[in-house]
């Protein structure tokens, strides 16, 4: 498939997403939980929680900013954009780079909401 014909599917995506199946860590309210990075692309990634419950609380509604970090310590900021059932659909501020992608999937990570900016 070409990236024309991805662009043109219909379902708004960019890029081809691919499945990795990596075990990270979700830090809400203190408390850390895990979490699973199903599928992700320069342009995004989807997550299954293992508290579902306390995921979604944190999460809906949406849209709500998170950050990722990957093993190296280099953090990504992005946005979910629908969560239900325990599961998230991400899409990054800025495109990654196509290494930042393959750390992420392949080396633990980290999603928590971003700190609050100091004035």
């Amino acid at each position: 498939m070409t990236m024309e014909q991805v662009a043109g599917s219909g379902d708004g995506r960019s890029w081809q997403r691919q499945n990795c199946g990596r075990e990270g860590a979700f830090v809400m309210d203190g408390l850390e939980t895990r979490v699973i990075m199903v599928d992700a692309s320069r342009g995004g990634f989807k997550l299954r929680f293992e508290n579902v419950e306390g995921a979604m609380a944190v999460l809906t509604p949406p849209p709500r900013d998170i950050a990722v970090s990957n093993a190296d310590g280099a953090e990504f900021f992005a946005t979910v954009l629908w969560a239900r059932d325990g599961m998230a659909g991400c899409r990054f501020y800025q495109h990654v780079s196509l290494d930042d992608v393959v750390t992420l999937m392949t080396s633990r990570f980290r999603v928590q909401l971003p700190k609050p900016e100091k004035n």
